[in-house]
């Protein structure tokens, strides 16, 4: 399903595709267990971690930044409109107002942390075998999905903005075949570089399902007594 491209952009295109007859069915579908922790519990018997990809921080910045700007904007509200505001309060109103600022700051504090959590913990699985994309809604939600690579049609790095090309981040979007859904990774660091290791890790696993294959083939002929 590929979408309509914006900005500059550089596609990898898979040279060759996996024979129809050894292409395993895809899995969109998270898994039953919805606590799974670690990435070695996300893999399947035999699969071999490449590389994790972590989402860049420039991402997270954009939430601190939104909150600073926040709050001074309220700071300069309140001494644009109520100048005197602090000046007359009582000393009994003054410590119950800065417990409440105390407050406010802690809650804003676990509020970051928990932001914090949720964007480190989205990540990208590059395995022998597939991709496993873990995106972090909340502290309790999250999503996994697998997708094969033989079902990798094409794999997409986007850069937009003069910020992205000088932190070296963008979007890796890879597209699948049919009308399943795509992967969509944003805030990636190096994408090209990512990129490129997801078409190397596909193009082996096309060539180690064509030798199987090539492997079974000869042991049936042989067993038929044909070679």
């Amino acid at each position: 399903m590929p979408p309509e491209s914006q900005g500059p952009s550089s596609s990898h295109q898979p040279p060759n595709h996996l024979p129809p007859s050894v292409m395993p069915p895809i899995n969109m579908t998270p898994p039953p267990d919805s606590q799974l922790s670690t990435n070695e519990d996300l893999l399947e018997p035999d699969e071999q971690e490449l590389a994790v990809v972590r989402r860049h921080p420039i991402g997270i910045f954009g939430i601190y930044l939104e909150t600073l700007i926040g709050l001074l904007v309220v700071t300069g509200l309140l001494f644009a409109v109520a100048p005197d505001f602090f000046n007359g309060l009582s000393s009994q109103a003054y410590q119950i107002m800065v417990a409440v600022i105390v407050l406010g700051l802690a809650i804003l504090v676990f509020f970051l942390f928990v932001a914090t959590y949720v964007y480190r913990q989205c990540r990208l699985l590059i395995t022998n075998r597939s991709l496993v994309q873990i995106l972090q809604k909340s502290l309790f939600i999250r999503k996994v999905s697998r997708l094969s690579f033989s079902n990798v049609e094409d794999v997409t790095a986007e850069q937009r903005g003069i910020l992205a090309s000088i932190l070296n981040y963008g979007t890796l979007l890879i597209q699948t075949a049919g009308t399943e859904d795509n992967f969509e990774f944003k805030y990636c660091p190096r994408p090209n570089r990512y990129a490129d290791q997801i078409i190397e890790a596909r193009q082996r696993y096309a060539r180690s399902l064509e030798e199987e294959h090539e492997a079974e083939l000869a042991q049936h002929l042989h067993d038929m007594g044909l070679s």
